[in-house]
């Protein structure tokens, strides 16, 4: 009779697979709580990058276009700046995913930049700054108008003239500054001027009109706001179209609950224009324009004091020709006395004799005449030595001229430079 070996076959019992079970489902409750626990720590910080990203992109529209972008009336991303009730992100118009597509964007709308009491922030304003650099710098530089009557020929030293040439040529520059050197075309615009704007928007912001995030009775103006949908991907509260009457945008940081979820971000003017650098730019500017108007008002003084030396010089050359005339009248008239005396002398030997008063009155009138003519000799050194000085004088103006000159074209310059730049980094 053959013996049949019991052997244990392999595998799981159903009372072992029945606990397994059980484990791996306590174990997949755990995780899901953890999951669901977490879930929105993870998901919000990323709606807030987003928001972050879109707003930077944003300001950087602003400091290209010199206006904030218009919003995109669909999810296609492009602007759509003659529809008003446009409110979704113009991401393709900001170079961004079509991702950040669910954004819902506001922006103040006005009449204007020019007259309107609400200014609109879309609109580019016209190429300027304040102070303005597009003013005629009438009467600078000049050169020196020296007669060509002068006995000795003046005029303006060579460093004078290449001085003047050079602050024609920053004149000359400052006026077609807004042209592009190459082709022509008016230069891309500044962002100086938009940053005008803003300032006055933030210096009124309780117009009628102006956009505001909150609610109908508690709302702060802002210049741009963004929304995210949250989780839900709907837009709650006031941040739905139409919502709450005309508002469309509710407080960044409202409480969430189960009616809301949404994440929003708010720039209002005064903070837009310090993070663009409207403040330290326009400040710059202003403060370097207003040294090359200095430098051009202190031109314009130095260049009637040369009118000055002018009539200076003419003047001293006229003193000098009139003491030649002078010393040579004097010399004349010591001649004369001198051949009087001879002959009154001569007449009075003739008759009855020399008499001592013909003598004295014949010495006198040389001695009188010899004094005239060393006067005149003495005035005459003294006029030489006074245009000698009026042209040291003249030189010196020369100096100071290219000092000023110069110094109107380096600030001039630099105040095109700074216009040139605006707000690029």
């Amino acid at each position: 009779m053959m013996k049949r070996s019991l052997r244990r076959e392999s595998g799981f019992s159903l009372v072992e697979l029945a606990v397994a079970m059980v484990i791996i489902g306590v174990i997949g409750i755990f995780v899901w709580r953890w999951v669901v626990s977490t879930r929105e720590p993870m998901q919000r910080p990323a709606m807030m990058r987003q928001l972050s990203e879109a707003q930077s992109a944003v300001e950087g529209f602003v400091l290209r276009n010199a206006r904030l972008p218009c919003a995109a009336a669909g999810t296609n991303g492009s602007e759509s700046c003659g529809d008003a009730a446009a409110v979704r992100l113009p991401w393709r118009t900001l170079g961004l995913s079509s991702e950040f597509g669910r954004l819902h964007y506001g922006v103040n709308r006005g009449g204007g930049w020019d007259l309107a009491e609400i200014p609109n922030l879309l609109v580019r304003p016209a190429d300027g700054v304040s102070p303005d650099l597009y003013i005629d710098f009438t009467g600078m530089p000049e050169l020196p108008d020296y007669p060509s009557t002068l006995e000795t020929a003046v005029t303006a030293s060579a460093s004078v003239v290449a001085a003047a040439g050079r602050a024609t040529a920053a004149i000359v520059a400052a006026k077609g500054r807004r042209l592009d050197p190459l082709t022509g075309n008016p230069a891309p615009p500044n962002g100086l001027d938009w940053c005008r704007v803003l300032r006055r928007f933030a210096a009124n912001p309780t117009a009628a009109g102006v956009l505001a995030a909150g609610n109908v009775a508690n709302s702060v103006p802002v210049a741009f706001v963004l929304a995210h949908p949250g989780e839900n991907g709907a837009f709650d509260g006031n941040n739905a179209v139409g919502a709450g009457g005309s508002w469309q945008f509710d407080f960044p940081g409202r409480p969430q609950d189960n009616n809301f979820d949404d994440l929003a971000l708010a720039v209002g003017p005064a903070d837009l224009a310090a993070r663009i650098g409207c403040a330290a730019r326009l400040s710059e500017m202003q403060a370097v324009a207003q040294g090359a108007y200095a430098a051009y008002d202190n031109a314009r003084v130095m260049q009637e004091y040369w009118k000055l030396r002018v009539f200076d010089i003419e003047t001293s050359e006229s003193a000098v020709q009139g003491a030649k005339t002078g010393v040579a009248l004097a010399a004349m008239g010591l001649a004369l006395a001198t051949a009087s005396g001879v002959l009154s002398i001569a007449s009075a030997a003739n008759t009855e004799g020399v008499t001592a008063f013909i003598v004295v009155m014949a010495a006198a009138n040389v001695g009188l005449s010899i004094a005239e003519t060393v006067l005149a000799a003495q005035e005459l050194v003294e006029a030489e030595a006074a245009l000698v000085v009026s042209k040291q004088k003249q030189a010196a103006a020369d100096t100071y001229a290219v000092q000023l000159y110069d110094t109107f074209t380096s600030t001039l310059n630099h105040a095109v430079s700074l216009d040139t730049k605006g707000l690029n980094p």
